[in-house]
């Protein structure tokens, strides 16, 4: 993990400018000598708007129902976290959790959910890129310099691609007056810091 590059993003990412972030990691992308990695510049997840903002209002209605019957907690937000994709190349997917008191930034908290969606949505287009991960792994590339580090930046790169699908499906959902877009979500994958807050 390039730990400098994601403190760098993460500080454009708490500013709710993912814009730059993603600007800065892909001018760092296209630093390293070219890698099967690089065909991510450029690409993004904003395909799955629709099928995402379903997927947000199933789950809405789940746990508002929940929430009713529950006199004692009301729901305040949601978090979206996305597998450890690196390591599970075969299927890469979201999952969404519901709660109803928000913590402190050191976000710990999240650990501390009350609902679940009990199928995920698995994410769709960037198949091509889970297939060089596999061969990263598969055939031990880690010690090519120039893999490792194009790794390195990509993995940044993708979450902040899942939390721009995120920020600009929040958008038109708001435009269209959902409910659930009230709600504050925070949008990261498995064990990153690099968490987006929208709303």
């Amino acid at each position: 993990m390039n730990f400098d590059l994601e403190d760098k993003l993460n500080e454009y990412v708490k500013r709710n400018d993912l814009d730059s972030a993603i600007k800065i990691a892909e001018s760092e992308l296209s630093k390293i000598p070219e890698t099967e990695f690089h065909q991510l510049i450029g690409m993004n997840l904003l395909h799955l708007e629709s099928e995402l903002s379903e997927f947000i209002s199933k789950f809405y209605s789940s746990v508002k129902l929940k929430y009713t019957f529950s006199f004692s907690k009301k729901l305040k937000a949601f978090y979206c976290e996305m597998n450890g994709f690196t390591i599970n190349y075969d299927r890469w997917f979201i999952d969404l959790f519901s709660f109803s008191e928000i913590g402190n930034e050191d976000y710990e908290w999240l650990a501390d959910f009350e609902h679940h969606t009990n199928k995920d949505l698995t994410i769709i287009g960037f198949e091509n890129l889970q297939k060089v991960y596999e061969d990263v792994y598969r055939n031990q590339k880690f010690d090519i310099p120039e893999i490792e580090q194009a790794y390195e930046v990509s993995e940044l790169l993708i979450i902040l691609r899942l939390q721009e699908l995120f920020r600009e499906t929040y958008k038109k959902a708001k435009e269209s007056e959902k409910k659930w877009s009230n709600y504050p979500m925070f949008v990261t994958a498995h064990d990153y810091e690099m968490i987006y807050k929208i709303n």
